[in-house]
């Protein structure tokens, strides 16, 4: 153990690992070679970094240390820091017993968890262990160990002593238009249940619900807050990521990210970690399926078995919502076009997309109906009244000011980026679907889903009939660099995102 004295460095730092820079000197004196793994030991945490060699950015006898890990842990730049050079991670070994075919152990499981939890793998290492998702994959009883494992390694949040049903709705992701969860939200809990809803940011969509809701309310709360907002309005609407929930999956999510690829075995360990560590007893899980879905026809039933079998595992009541998917879900395709488009819902204007509206309202009658206090027609008239009486709408700002928005906006007041290009489609016929991946291409290319007010419109749906030279969406973006890129990308791939028939 050696002692050295910390420094803040003027870097963010990565989401996925962890780095420590330390003086060439220092690193000579104690042996410690570049991208050697080190343990620091801030106030009760254990925490894992890789070594950057420098003469520049730190003196003999310091540590520097990444702005995120520095203002997480509040490290002292008065107190010496503790600092052990570390081997290889023991887990890895059992990621490579993983990679040869073997089975994972609980504790195996709980110890590949753990160690990226406190940073000890390297990111080549997690993206070894995220490949063997794929191949050779995990069993049911590996998946239940290591959605385990995601859950102990992080915090939880009780509301037990609030409510004895906690609903939720979750959805494995890949779909454009991201308005289905906050209008389940706002109309069940205007109803009297309790719904204490996580959401994530994008991973394989143009933005995730997160992404979306934070155009108009903040969504990175403490646990403190997120039980405040629960106990007076019966739900939330919050970025997961923010909490230390299940935090392995958010730093595998880093992982994953590049690729915008996620397997069956990942999600459904991401998706039941999250909602076990909030302590949910009611889930629905939408799987979308279809040609340009996660999901294809022929693995609807395997996935739908895997979320049953380990939401029985943990005692949690679940439906598994499965719907034959054709492209974008609602019009607006970004953060602030599908802001909008949950907003004219909820207002009952008359240019909201319909087909979010009753996806909402099926999947919220499904809880319902879950819940064993309502049937299924019951559930249908009583949601439609509450959206027609405008109690939805206004749970939903009651919702967001709980959590810190400090006033309420209209959907019209919603402008998407000032650059724009109109696209026109080549042929005439119908429209059969939208390829989601060629979407997720052009809206990512435009600054989605950090540039908020960029993404894509959509002027027609599936089943509807265009004409050649028709304006079939439009792009828009804050840069015009950013809108040229997304011009070159839709050169290249002309009209095959939109199936026409």
């Amino acid at each position: 153990m050696i002692f050295l004295y910390p420094r803040k460095l003027d870097l963010e730092g990565s989401k996925e690992s962890f780095e420590v820079y330390i003086n060439q000197k220092t690193a000579d004196d104690y042996g410690i070679k570049e991208g050697d793994l080190v343990v620091i030991y801030p106030p009760d945490v254990e925490l894992g970094g890789i070594v950057v060699i420098t003469d520049t950015l730190v003196k003999e006898g310091q540590i520097g240390l990444p702005r995120n890990i520095w203002e997480k842990y509040k490290i002292s730049q008065l107190d010496p820091l503790p600092v052990e050079l570390k081997g290889q991670a023991e887990s890895v070994q059992y990621i490579r017993k993983k990679i040869l075919g073997e089975r994972l152990t609980y504790s195996e499981a709980y110890k590949i968890m753990d160690d990226i939890v406190k940073r000890k793998l390297t990111p080549v290492e997690m993206t070894y262990f995220a490949a063997a998702s794929y191949n050779p994959g995990f069993d049911m009883n590996e998946i239940y160990y290591l959605t385990k494992a995601m859950v102990e390694t992080g915090e939880k949040l009780d509301f037990s002593d609030i409510t004895p049903m906690r609903l939720d709705k979750h959805s494995i992701g890949g779909i454009p238009a991201k308005g289905v969860t906050p209008i389940i939200v706002s109309m069940l809990s205007a109803l009297g249940f309790y719904l204490p809803n996580t959401s994530s940011r994008a991973i394989t969509s143009p933005a995730g619900t997160s992404d979306v809701l934070e155009v108009l309310m903040p969504v990175a709360l403490d646990p403190e807050k997120i039980r405040e907002v629960v106990l007076h309005e019966r739900a939330c609407m919050v970025w997961g990521g923010a909490l230390n929930l299940a935090p392995a999956d958010d730093i595998l999510i880093q992982i994953e990210k590049p690729l915008h690829i996620e397997s069956y075995d990942k999600f459904v360990i991401s998706i039941m970690a999250k909602k076990i560590a909030m302590g949910i007893t009611h889930q629905l899980i939408d799987v979308p399926y279809g040609k340009y879905a996660k999901v294809p026809y022929e693995d609807v039933e395997k996935v739908k078995q895997m979320f049953k079998d380990i939401a029985s595992r943990f005692d949690i009541k679940l439906t598994v919502y499965t719907r034959e998917s054709f492209g974008s879900d609602g019009q607006g395709i970004g953060p602030v076009l599908e802001a909008r488009d949950i907003l004219w819902i909820l207002e009952r204007d008359p240019k909201r997309p319909k087909g979010i509206e009753n996806l909402a309202i099926d999947m919220a009658s499904e809880l319902l109906v879950l819940t064993g206090e309502y049937s299924k027609e019951a559930a249908l008239v009583k949601l439609r009244e509450v959206l027609e009486t405008r109690k939805a709408l206004e749970k939903f700002w009651k919702i967001a000011i709980a959590q810190g928005a400090q006033y309420r906006v209209k959907g019209d007041d919603l402008e998407p980026g000032p650059y724009s290009k109109d696209v026109f489609i080549n042929k005439s016929g119908t429209i059969k679907g939208f390829d989601n991946r060629q979407i997720v291409r052009l809206t990512r290319a435009l600054g989605a889903p950090y540039s908020k007010r960029a993404g894509i419109y959509l002027h027609y749906f599936v089943d509807e009939q265009v004409k050649a030279g028709d304006i079939v969406a439009t792009l828009f973006a804050e840069n015009i660099n950013r809108l040229a890129l997304a011009e070159k990308i839709l050169t290249d791939i002309d009209d095959s995102w939109i199936e026409v028939v």
